[in-house]
């Protein structure tokens, strides 16, 4: 493990005063093997002075008492209750006297990290190789810890999030799992006894993962204690779910006592690991000696911690509410956001700037096939002629001449301004980008972005940006086909690697033509761990998902999440036709692809989705059919050259678009952004 200093104000921990506990050899080895879990109680956030249950639950009845009114008497039974350790059963009722959102208020004021310090001991878990870390606590600081030692942010879910925990177990991609909730979601919060048995009984996929997690991994409970309802409610899940066979489990408990600890091995068969009652810097202690038994290469975690300097985004557009984690890049104005959904036959607009909303209108009502017409007028010609200002001009329509006033008044005199659009699935098949604003579309006067579509900002996370910044490009896979040979794809994928190897920022894998086999892509993946994945090439749709074309094979959507999902690139940019999405009314265009056209439109699986559900920072693709190969390559020279200078992807998206005026070629219009707008590759942290 590499050195770093003590943070401030946080308690060093001393090796003469640590406690020495001896570490079970199979919890070393499923460690090792990335099979082990951890679960954090309160007990571990108790080191940066956050409550524990008791305390907590004490100060929601002193709360409830005098906000409620409530006399002498009731305050003696909910005391007599508290000692009985009857906690769940005082937080329905206190939950009841104060309302919800009194409720989630107070929870959030008194489990607010912000402003404490990260404890060792989070920074010890996170530089640990756990297949996942999950936790009890409502905090931020597994969050925090895991941005400040490895980079980025985690992907972090909570029982809502069951379509994202699914397919990130599937993976064997790292995660943090916030079982009972999150502050900032407080339909997420589970605190009372009505909670937990809504959590149980009433999510049954939440259930199912979750038995699955336990089934699959072996587990290190931390920050535990018997009168944990927390931890008693754990254990009888697993109880119930598995009476035979289950993995080790372990837990690292103060002041327990021999009959204790033979309860838990007969009952639950967990081996606790004791230390001495109160002496609770034995934890970070038995992590570091954890990382010394594994060594300096298992510790150092798998993506990017060795390399990563911060995360390339600016403080602005995202960041954790609950003890915000600081990011020296360069400062970025927040976004400003247009919200579109197509409802009752009309366009739902809202638009907000500084996080005031600034108009929220219906749309005139337009028929949908007038736009969706529009849009596949965009397939004819890569000319930039009459059919981009058809489509422009008939988005302008669906906006309504209200909201185009009012955007264009947010937009006016500020250059590059981030643009983020929050689009329901049925308005983001519009080409919203060629927005008209006189002689200039939207995507030209502003710095446009999508938000993700139907994943959380949170079950995403954000992939760190390493120094030196690793680029694998992936180009003219067909080469060796006749009739398949793109020669603006490979001049293209030489020019990226030119880009990068020319500002002297990173290193660049190139396969080209025949190199570029599935097994070749592979191990690039998993040894090479881009930054950036650039693309290419040939790209298009089976029956069943999209694909990209390989040297020997289809590299399917399906294939590629893995990859994706363990390791996300912080940047990606598949440069083929139909890589973001397609458009409304292509369907109708006919011809020989029209099947495979329409299997993309049936909820298949495409690029630009699964980008954002495996965590991708940011996503560059295109929506049209009508990429001119030349222009192509131009196109992906001047984004990177932007951004390889310090630009945002928004911005550096926007800079490249310049030359649909230059060569009188829509090519340059017909690409969309997803995911983090904000994201830079080089910044004055460089």
């Amino acid at each position: 493990m590499s050195a770093r200093k003590t943070p401030v104000g946080a308690a060093p921990v001393s090796a003469a005063a640590a406690v020495e506990l001896p570490i079970p050899p199979q919890l070393l080895v499923h460690l090792r093997e990335g099979r082990l879990l951890l679960f954090a109680g309160a007990g571990l956030s108790a080191q940066a002075g956050l409550p524990t249950w008791r305390s907590l639950v004490q100060d929601v009845v002193d709360a409830t008492i005098a906000e409620a009114m409530q006399g002498e008497e009731s305050r003696g039974e909910l005391e007599r209750m508290i000692a009985a350790g009857k906690w769940l059963q005082i937080a329905d009722h206190c939950k009841v006297k104060l309302g919800p959102g009194e409720y989630a208020r107070l929870l959030g004021e008194r489990l607010s990290d912000s402003g404490r310090p990260v404890p060792d001991a989070h920074r010890f878990a996170v530089r640990l190789p756990f297949a996942a870390w999950i936790t009890t606590n409502y905090d931020k600081l597994l969050e925090r810890a895991y941005a400040e030692e490895r980079g980025g942010l985690p992907k972090t879910l909570t029982s809502l999030d069951t379509e994202a925990l699914g397919r990130l177990l599937f993976d064997g991609a790292p995660f943090v799992l916030k079982a009972h909730g999150d502050l900032d979601k407080p339909d997420s919060l589970v605190f009372t006894s009505r909670d937990y048995r809504d959590l149980i009984h009433g999510n049954a996929a939440f259930s199912a993962a979750f038995s699955a997690i336990l089934l699959t991994h072996s587990v290190l409970f931390v920050g535990y204690s018997l009168a944990d309802p927390d931890f008693n409610l754990l254990l009888d899940r697993q109880l119930l779910t598995f009476r035979g066979f289950a993995p080790e489990r372990y837990a690292l408990m103060s002041g327990i006592g021999k009959v204790e600890e033979e309860y838990l091995w007969r009952v639950c068969q967990i081996r606790v690991i004791p230390y001495p009652d109160g002496r609770h810097e034995a934890i970070p202690a038995f992590f570091r000696n954890l990382a010394d038994r594994l060594g300096p290469e298992a510790v150092t975690p798998p993506s990017r911690a060795a390399r990563a300097a911060t995360v390339a985004v600016a403080m602005a557009p995202r960041q954790l509410r609950a003890g915000s984690v600081a990011r020296p890049a360069v400062a970025v104005a927040a976004p400003a956001v247009l919200a579109l959904d197509w409802r009752d036959g009309a366009l739902q607009t809202t638009l907000s700037d500084g996080g005031k909303v600034v108009l929220a209108v219906s749309g005139p009502r337009e028929p949908w096939a007038t736009a969706a017409a529009a849009s596949r007028a965009l397939e004819s010609s890569s000319a930039r002629d009459g059919s981009l200002a058809d489509c422009s001009n008939a988005l302008t329509r669906m906006l309504g001449a209200a909201a185009v006033k009012a955007l264009g008044k947010v937009l006016k005199g500020q250059a590059s301004r981030l643009l983020r659009l929050e689009l329901t699935r049925e308005a983001e098949r519009l080409p919203w980008e060629l927005l008209g604003f006189g002689s200039q579309t939207l995507a030209e006067l502003a710095a446009v972005f999508r938000a993700p579509v139907g994943v959380s900002e949170n079950a995403r996370g954000l992939p760190a940006v390493g120094s030196p910044l690793r680029v694998l490009v992936v180009a003219d896979t067909k080469s060796a086909v006749p009739g398949m040979a793109l020669p603006g794809a490979a001049a293209e994928g030489q020019a990226v690697a030119d880009e990068v190897h020319n500002v002297g920022v990173g290193e660049v894998r190139l396969l080209l033509g025949p190199e570029a086999t599935y097994d070749a892509v592979a191990r690039a993946f998993d040894e090479f761990e881009p930054d950036v994945f650039h693309f290419a090439g040939h790209a298009w749709f089976d029956e069943h998902e999209a694909y990209l074309e390989l040297a020997d094979r289809h590299l399917t959507a399906t294939m590629v999440r893995p990859w994706l999902s363990r390791r996300s690139p912080a940047f990606m940019f598949l440069n083929s036709h139909y890589t973001a999405f397609i458009p409304a009314g292509v369907e109708g265009t006919g011809g020989a692809h029209a099947e495979a056209i329409s299997a993309g439109l049936r909820g298949r699986p495409g690029f630009a989705d699964l980008a954002m559900r495996s965590g991708v920072g940011a996503f560059l693709g295109t929506f049209s059919g009508a990429i001119d190969d030349s222009g192509a390559r131009d196109f992906a020279r001047a984004v990177y050259r932007a951004l390889l200078h310090g630009a945002t992807a928004a911005a550096a998206l926007q800079a490249a678009r310049s030359l649909a005026r230059e060569q009188g070629s829509a090519t340059a219009l017909l690409y969309c952004l997803y995911g983090e707008g904000a994201l830079q590759l080089r910044g004055q942290y460089t």
